[in-house]
């Protein structure tokens, strides 16, 4: 269904219907193509995985990490080849692309791997209540059936495989939408997975547009995993539910960072640097927002901008290169577009600020902006690029108020050399996760579920929450006095309001009297329906 021709460079109407190219923001020449899937082709996937899960599912658990650990041995072996992809399609230095994505993936195909077994054993459950004592009650974990999930590109390896790995070791069956952006990691992955011993029907890719998203949510899929912008995501989750779909929603960031007064400036800037401008900002939880203390606001610009001259920029093939250009022309011209929007707002630009013109690809100057004490006027929105602000303020009390102002919440991190006051901070700041003196890693460790609160995120991927996700925890209960009516039942009467005010005195009175006296009526009401497993006359 799916297929991946390379360039020949005829650029005809007919073929841009049905082919996506994939374009190196460096050369903004043609890597290669691969064929639209149309919404008919994205049922009949659905319906083959929907087909297929019943095998992969009895397939077992033992089996399935097999495989999976194959796969994971497979992208060991190919780690540099995959690398070398990614920042062809995306940009990002090959250095992060092998350090970031490849090992991380390999990581967290290896967390999964160790510890499926443990997470998804079945285990008996402690019933405290007395009239349950009788019963014998069990949690199961079970596979939902076939999962869309729709990645972006800032990440096309780490993002999609955090829920494909655990999506596919639970027993589920995965079809799979990478951005339009990045279409040949799509293949990468499904050609590993493939390798590996995945089945085709198991793990399918599907490639398009928006229309290609819509058409995945709104096919018979069980569950939805979507990760992008926070105005997407809302429309997956709008679409996903008018057919009732559950869907789990990794969305956009405006991360703040709090610089304390006892920082460490050297450690601390070299820190936001990285956290600002690695995969040249484009990444949910980059730094955006620095919130500096006023009375070391001087030394604190002073070394962040001799550390953002030194960046190296251009192709991120080349290891020497620290930044790479932007994934996109629209991401340019949005990057243009922000800093003006922030100048005009009173912004002070301190470095960078402009689009590369001298450049062939899609480069744009790392970018730091300055804002005044007195009400900063910084957008509250996600950039998505090589930018940060930096906004004084009067003491942490103060960063910790305008860093809650914004309507994200997916990240922060707070420096200090002060650890216990660190933890302190974190606890006060609304977001999914905070990094004491360092950023956005938080996210390649695989046993920290990932999740954001207000506008940037629903449920979560990664740990053990990630793969709770994939499957119903269901509830079985097992009355082992099956001869015995309970006492519940009808018919009602006198006698049964009696004994449920005597047994509620005797489980769960305070007063140590009112249990103690009502001993004697609890025991001849109840002790049939504890001891026994025979007909009663009294009920029906």
């Amino acid at each position: 269904m799916i297929e991946q021709i390379k360039d020949d460079n005829r650029n005809n109407s007919n073929q841009r219907d049905k082919f996506i190219s994939s374009i190196n923001p460096v050369t903004r020449g043609c890597c290669g193509k691969v064929k639209i899937s149309s919404p008919t082709e994205i049922d009949v996937a659905v319906q083959r995985a929907r087909d297929s899960f019943s095998s992969w599912r009895n397939l077992g658990l033992d089996k399935r990490m097999k495989i999976m650990k194959r796969a994971q041995q497979l992208l060991l072996n190919k780690g540099e080849s995959v690398a070398r992809l990614i920042t062809e399609e995306m940009g990002r230095p090959l250095v992060e692309s092998l350090s970031l994505e490849v090992v991380g993936t390999i990581d967290l195909m290896d967390y999964y791997v160790r510890n499926s077994k443990t997470f998804l054993r079945n285990h008996s459950l402690h019933l405290h209540n007395l009239f349950f004592k009788r019963r014998k009650s069990l949690i199961v974990f079970e596979p939902l059936g076939v999962m869309g999930i729709i990645s972006p590109w800032n990440w096309p390896l780490l993002i999609p495989m955090g829920g494909i790995v655990p999506a596919l070791l639970a027993g589920n069956t995965v079809v799979f939408k990478p951005s339009e952006i990045t279409p040949l990691m799509g293949m990468e992955i499904q050609k590993l997975l493939h390798d590996a011993g995945v089945p085709e029907g198991v793990f399918q890719v599907v490639h398009g547009y928006a229309s290609c998203g819509r058409s995945l949510v709104d096919s018979a899929v069980e569950k939805v995993f979507f990760t992008g912008s926070t105005e997407v995501g809302q429309k997956v989750m709008s679409r996903a539910a008018q057919s009732l779909k559950s869907v789990v929603l990794e969305m956009g960031g405006n991360d703040p960072a709090i610089v304390c007064e006892d920082a460490d400036l050297e450690n601390c800037t070299s820190g936001i640097l990285w956290g600002g401008f690695n995969n040249c900002g484009q990444n949910c939880n980059s730094i955006e927002r620095v919130y500096v203390e006023q009375c070391i606001l001087d030394p604190f610009i002073e070394l962040l901008l001799r550390k953002v001259e030194k960046l190296r920029i251009g192709d991120g093939l080349d290891p020497d290169i620290d930044l790479g250009p932007v994934a996109t022309d629209m991401q340019l011209s949005k990057m243009a577009s922000v800093v003006a929007s922030a100048v005009e707002r009173g912004g002070k630009i301190l470095a960078g600020g402009q689009i590369m013109d001298s450049r062939t690809g899609y480069f744009f100057e790392p970018t730091v902006i300055l804002w005044g004490k007195s009400r900063p006027r910084v957008p509250d929105e996600e950039i998505f690029g090589p930018l940060i602000h930096v906004i004084p303020v009067s003491d942490v009390h103060e960063a910790v108020l305008w860093s809650n102002k914004s309507s994200f919440g997916l990240a922060a991190s707070v420096w200090t050399r002060n650890l216990k006051k660190g933890q302190a901070i974190s606890r006060k700041i609304e977001s999914g996760s905070v990094m004491v003196n360092d950023s956005v890693v938080s996210f390649g460790i695989s046993e920290a579920s990932w999740t954001g609160v207000k506008k940037s995120g629903i449920g979560w991927t990664h740990g053990q929450k990630g793969l709770d996700e994939m499957v119903n925890i269901k509830y079985i209960c097992i009355d082992t006095q099956f001869r015995l009516q309970k006492f519940w039942w009808f018919p009602y009467g006198e006698k049964m309001i009696k004994a449920m005010k005597k047994g509620m005195n005797f489980l769960f009175s305070i007063k140590l009297i009112k249990r103690l006296t009502a001993i004697p009526q609890t025991l001849k009401y109840f002790a049939g329906y504890l001891f026994l497993n025979r007909k009663r006359k009294d009920k029906w």
